[in-house]
């Protein structure tokens, strides 16, 4: 029995248990550590559904959504390209007609009747009737009466079943129709087909098509140096 004791002692000193705690006591405290152990299981699968881990997407889409905001704030103040409005157009429709003096910044579009002058920046085209001078860009005449002056700053385009009484100065015109009145071009004067002038021609290059009508005094322009040098290359 003294045997027995001595070793339960070596064995107590051996494992670092105080004398005087017992085989019930290491039984005690084996139990107290399954114990702990379970307890420690139980508290992992609680923490497991605590609402920290059930926010955490909520903290991420949170993060998403102040991402894509300030994404979206710096395309709208450096990337955003403003909306490009059309070339505005002043229309004056087939069923009105327009008494008095139009000035305008745009181009005109005449389907109607105007009675009086028209002055603008921009382009002019007319398949109506016009009583008044007319002042643009350039021209585009097609199935029109016009009984007024024109001064072009670009070109003119006179179509087939257009008449005009007046005169016309222009860089360069190109006529399909009738036009009773002299002609200033800068540069070239072009006659198709169906062309009939009555009135001087001034232009610096002139070109005819067979079955045009001119009836008047035509005349190239050579200034004085252009037509020295073209007899001295021709008499040496």
């Amino acid at each position: 029995m003294a045997t027995k004791n001595n070793f339960s002692k070596a064995v107590m000193d051996l494992m670092g248990i105080p004398a005087g705690e017992g085989a019930g006591d290491i039984k005690k405290q084996e139990n107290g550590n399954v114990s702990a152990y379970e307890d420690k299981q139980v508290t992992e699968k609680i923490t497991e559904h605590e609402p920290e881990t059930i926010r955490e997407p909520e903290i991420e889409v949170d993060l998403e959504r102040k991402k894509f905001l300030y994404n979206a704030k710096n395309v709208t103040a450096t990337t955003t390209v403003p909306i490009q409005q059309e070339h505005p157009v002043t229309v004056i429709s087939r069923s009105m007609v327009v008494v008095g003096e139009i000035n305008s910044s745009t181009d005109i579009d005449v389907y109607g009747d105007v009675k009086g002058s028209i002055k603008t920046t921009g382009d002019i085209k007319v398949t109506g009737k016009i009583i008044g001078d007319l002042v643009g860009s350039s021209f585009t005449l097609n199935g029109c009466v016009i009984q007024g002056n024109i001064v072009a700053k670009g070109n003119v385009s006179i179509g087939t079943n257009t008449m005009i009484v007046g005169d016309i100065a222009a860089d360069n015109i190109k006529i399909n129709g009738k036009v009773k009145g002299n002609l200033n071009i800068n540069k070239m004067s072009e006659f198709l087909e169906n062309a009939l002038l009555a009135g001087d021609v001034k232009s610096q290059t002139i070109s005819m098509s067979q079955g045009a009508k001119l009836k008047g005094n035509v005349s190239v322009a050579l200034d004085d140096s252009q037509s020295q040098r073209e007899f001295d290359s021709v008499l040496g």
